[in-house]
């Protein structure tokens, strides 16, 4: 099997490095897999037992590097990695600079003892002096039986489909409220409101955000989920990842369904219900 990537934008750079920093900021492992158009970035709940997907990271890889090959055995030609996401944010840390001296990066796939996913990042001082700087990354080749595992997002009816123009003001209440109870709650309503709320024993908080684009709406029942305070907000971190759009789908009592359009990369990411 084969994998190579190349960039050479710099925003694609600096982009690729924020996600690298997103995944690792929730959870430890990632999964990969590429076939011959897409990268996608895998992201499963820690101790979960069956395998249970918290985010989806779709890569268009074809637009977003300048040379991008997959070979593999198989009619459908695709390879599956696990690999550690703090040694994949920290490989790709120097591109987080507006300013970064970097003028490309390699990504592919080696054998060096074990197999690796190597980072080589070629970068050029003020005074035009050039170095590369390399990263090997021990990943873990997932074997065919275990794909199935790694499924794409499901599909649901959903009751309330709305589109949010930023996560900061969210994000901003919701670290407030992890820190005061384990649990949120939110709760869109067709008159284009959301409702964020938490609660303990003794005090109730409760934020309203207006003029939220209503996209669609099943009936008139309003919907509402109660899901996870800590998990919730390592989502709302995603924005650093400049999404043009954000959708942000609920079932009743079941999940809520977050959707961030980004210029060349899509980001799934799903919260079930937590019960009381």
């Amino acid at each position: 099997m084969k994998f190579k990537a190349i960039m050479y934008e710099s925003l694609s750079m600096k982009n690729l490095s924020f996600l690298g920093s997103t995944l690792n900021k929730l959870s430890k492992n990632c999964v990969l897999r590429l076939t011959k158009s897409e990268m996608s970035f895998l992201v499963c709940e820690e101790n979960s037992s069956p395998k249970q997907i918290l985010l989806w990271c779709f890569v268009d890889a074809r637009q977003y590097f300048n040379e991008f090959v997959v070979e593999a055995m198989g009619p459908t030609c695709e390879i599956f990695l696990e690999f550690p996401t703090d040694m994949f944010s920290s490989s790709l840390s120097s591109l987080k600079s507006g300013n970064s001296n970097a003028r490309s990066v390699k990504i592919k796939l080696t054998n060096k003892v074990s197999p690796c996913l190597t980072v080589d990042i070629d970068l050029v001082s003020d005074i035009g002096m050039s170095r590369t700087c390399v990263h090997d990354i021990p990943v873990k080749v997932l074997p065919r039986l275990l794909w199935s595992e790694y499924n794409d997002p499901p599909s649901h009816n959903y009751n309330i489909i709305i589109e949010l123009k930023n996560l900061k003001k969210i994000r901003s209440v919701v670290e407030r409220l992890k820190k005061l109870c384990s649990y949120v709650e939110l709760k869109p309503s067709n008159e284009g409101m959301l409702s964020v709320s938490g609660s303990t024993q003794t005090v109730t908080v409760n934020t309203i955000f207006k003029n939220v684009l209503l996209v669609e709406a099943a009936g008139d029942a309003e919907s509402n989920v109660r899901v996870d305070a800590k998990k919730l907000y390592s989502l709302l971190c995603c924005e650093v990842l400049n999404p043009r759009k954000i959708s942000c789908s609920f079932l009743e009592s079941k999940l809520v369904h977050f959707i961030l359009y980004c210029d060349l990369f899509k980001v799934h990411f799903y919260l079930t219900t937590v019960e009381e």
